[in-house]
């Protein structure tokens, strides 16, 4: 037997939702956690008008295409739910929710839906109000889509890194209040123009 290791190159797939060049509220998130101390510089990118982000880096091309074949397989056991809807661009900023359904939860309601792949612990997440990046996002789509509701799946893929490891799904529904939303969004705007306002200074 002769066995030959061989070498292995790995591209993302096309998003299913073609995105829009502009500005996207994922670049504005990114930049804010990277200036808060929760991103690390090399995850964030510069905030531009034109999203020109490439992913190369073979690991986190793995990750992402973990967590994109996850979702594709888990999202065909949620039938009511529609499979990333639409791109929306709610002032000048464009955002792609992961997935949308109608939910009676004491009415008729709108509820969006995420869905992330992490090695972060559950212990680490606990009841989500330490992860700003992910509410923050939430809250976005919540805030162009006219929603207070929300519900956020997520694969642990290490649990809760007790031996053995072994991965856990976790799921929560999410009611904000319209001033969660609408707080969120200021400072995603304000932070935004903040930017703007030092690249025009540079120019």
């Amino acid at each position: 037997m002769v066995v030959t290791e061989l070498p292995v190159n790995l591209t993302l797939p096309p998003p299913k939702i073609p995105r829009s060049p502009g500005q996207h509220v994922s670049g504005i998130i990114r930049c804010m956690a990277t200036e808060m101390g929760i991103l690390k510089p090399e995850w964030a990118e510069e905030l531009s008008l034109v999203d020109a982000r490439e992913i190369t880096d073979p690991t986190t091309v793995l990750r992402i295409l973990i967590g994109l074949g996850w979702e594709r397989q888990y999202v065909d056991l949620l039938p009511d739910v529609v499979d990333h809807p639409s791109e929306i661009e709610y002032d000048g900023v464009y955002m792609s929710p992961d997935g949308e359904s109608l939910s009676f939860i004491y009415k008729w309601v709108k509820v969006i839906h995420e869905f992330k792949s992490t090695y972060k612990s559950t212990k680490t997440v606990g009841d989500l109000t330490s992860q700003f990046m992910w509410l923050s996002q939430i809250k976005s789509y919540c805030k162009a889509t006219d929603t207070l509701f929300a519900e956020l799946h997520v694969l642990f893929l290490n649990g809760d890194y007790s031996y053995p490891m072994k991965p856990m799904l976790k799921k929560w529904r999410i009611e904000f209040t319209q001033q969660e939303i609408d707080d969120n969004w200021r400072l995603l705007m304000d932070y935004l123009e903040y930017r703007r306002a030092q690249e025009a200074g540079m120019e």
